[in-house]
């Protein structure tokens, strides 16, 4: 089939079973991806397309329902609830800031003081999870909730 893309010029669509033997030549042992693209006057970038798609089923995104996204895995809610261990440090163990300047601030002062009071969180499931000190509360309630930790 033979289609007409923006510029005018003629651009060929390709059957599903010929997109599946130009899939089964790229993924043969020793093949190039590149060098099947090129004897079927494709660019790789469309093949490696056609690979995933192969893998997802030959699922044609077009024509189905728009999905909604899951955050949590179905393998983290089988789990339940979980204790995530804490480490707390003592207040006198961070540096104060320093005092305030008068005048603009560089962009690398701006970088070192807008992670004051910065943690991150490594989650039993190896998430990790990185906050500073204006974190809201709440919002970090939703994002554990969604990680199946809270």
């Amino acid at each position: 089939m033979v289609a007409k893309d923006g510029s005018g010029e003629r651009r060929r669509t390709r059957s599903p079973d010929e997109r599946k033997r130009i899939v089964a030549e790229a993924l043969a042992p020793g093949a190039s991806v590149a060098a099947v693209a090129r004897r079927h006057g494709l660019n790789a970038n469309l093949i490696f397309k056609w690979i995933r798609r192969s893998r997802e089923g030959w699922v044609d995104r077009r024509r189905e329902p728009a999905k909604t996204q899951t955050v949590a895995s179905p393998a983290l809610e089988a789990v339940g609830p979980t204790f995530v261990p804490v480490k707390l440090l003592e207040l006198s163990a961070v540096p104060a800031p320093p005092p305030a300047e008068v005048g603009p601030k560089s962009p690398q002062d701006k970088r070192r003081t807008a992670r004051r009071g910065a943690m991150e969180i490594s989650l039993p499931n190896g998430a990790k999870v990185s906050l500073d000190a204006d974190v809201d509360a709440e919002a970090l309630r939703r994002v554990l909730s969604a990680l199946g930790v809270g």
